[in-house]
């Protein structure tokens, strides 16, 4: 009998993002005959925790050290790569697969230490993730992470448009990044969308978004299009509800109070199921800043729901391919998305239209069982090398 395959995945935690329910779905649907996957946390945290698969043995940095005493400078780095390393050794691991380039800067080093291959995903345009969500040490860590996305033996980028900000920003081969699509598991997406007694307030129009509160997601010109449509055009009938916590939960407030907009612009917080609301609304918006691939798009067009994106780098152009399943306007933009939520409201039905070819869309695009098969074959070329 061959001998399976030891893949540890890594990641930061198991908060509710995208880049998260992408790797759940990786570890619950990986053939068990074939591989044998694990799962690295710094922090065990994060509300997807509950779903993890039971066979997954989930090592957590935070749970096997106790905080030091005296903190310096690169410090909690150094004891992250050195406890990953250890993982790996003791549990011999085959393969190492990170996710995010936060945990790329910790698995690059130490999967070098056990000279053991390693496999890199990047989720999201470097150029405007990188930037803006690291503040301290930047040039040093820059440097780190074109060392190992270089060692790596394969960089895997969740969109077109990632992988060539990736080769730009990073001054990758590029024949060294690939592509492999976000899979959609539809069978669950299916199974969901039916369950939950949501019922939305009649009579109204209802917009639903999703997404992490965090200024990325865009939600301050939503509800700056919200104030336009609400007060200058007399659209009292619009709903809006945004899906989702962050850090940016208590300024979002403030600025929904601050606009009046209380009675219309709704904080619904984290839903572990999103698509009940989905099913009850009538338009998905995605007001996005920027994006790697915009996980949560493809899932409202699998709930046969019409939908609006801001066509920000990158991600949503892919999916709607450049406007034919769906509606793009500039990101950071609240007129034009003012615009188009009104052009929504009044010729509704014009929108709904593309609704079935967008969902037979992302069955052909973003088939889970052909995205696995892509993982599964990438995984068993590295290990053979």
């Amino acid at each position: 009998m061959t001998k399976k395959r030891r893949i540890l995945f890594a990641i930061g935690s198991l908060g509710g993002g995208g880049a998260e329910r992408v790797l759940l779905d990786q570890l619950a649907k990986l053939n068990r005959e074939l591989f044998s996957p694990l799962l690295y946390l710094v922090s065990h945290s994060g509300s997807l925790l509950s779903e993890l698969p039971e066979d997954v043995p989930v090592f957590a940095f935070d749970l096997r050290n106790t905080p030091p005493r005296w903190n310096w400078p690169g410090r909690i780095h150094r004891r992250l790569v050195a406890d990953l390393a250890r993982v790996i050794r003791e549990q011999q691991v085959d393969l190492v697969f990170d996710h995010t380039f936060h945990m790329t800067l910790i698995a690059g080093p130490a999967a070098a230490q056990r000279k053991t291959p390693r496999i890199s995903l990047i989720v999201c345009d470097p150029e405007n993730d990188f930037t803006n969500n690291e503040r301290r040490f930047r040039f040093f860590k820059k440097q780190l992470l074109i060392q190992a996305y270089q060692s790596a033996e394969a960089v895997v980028a969740v969109s077109e448009g990632v992988r060539r900000a990736a080769i730009a920003y990073y001054g990758l081969n590029p024949a060294s990044v690939q592509t492999i699509y976000n899979p959609i598991g539809l069978e669950r997406i299916d199974v969901l969308y039916d369950q939950g007694d949501l019922q939305l307030e009649p009579g109204k129009f209802h917009v639903v978004c999703c997404g992490r509160l965090h200024p990325q997601k865009g939600f301050a010109y939503l509800i700056e299009a919200a104030e336009k449509l609400v007060y200058d055009q007399g659209l009292t009938d619009l709903r809006f509800h945004i899906l989702g916590e962050g850090p940016s939960r208590q300024e979002l407030e403030q600025q929904i109070q601050q606009k009046c907009l209380s009675d219309y612009v709704l904080l619904e917080g984290f839903q572990s199921n999103p698509f009940q609301y989905y099913r009850e609304a009538q338009l998905f918006c995605l007001p996005s800043l920027y994006e790697g691939f915009g996980l949560v798009l493809a899932e409202a067009m699998a709930c046969h729901i019409p939908v609006l994106a801001t066509d920000c780098p990158s991600g949503p152009a892919e999916i709607l391919a450049d406007g034919e399943f769906g509606r793009l306007v500039p990101p950071g933009n609240a007129k034009a998305l003012a615009d188009q939520l009104a052009d929504a409201v009044a010729f509704y039905e014009s929108w709904q239209s593309t609704v079935p070819a967008a969902r037979r869309h992302v069955e052909q695009m973003f088939d889970d069982a052909a995205g696995m098969r892509q993982w599964e074959a990438l995984f068993e070329r590295v290990c053979a090398k």
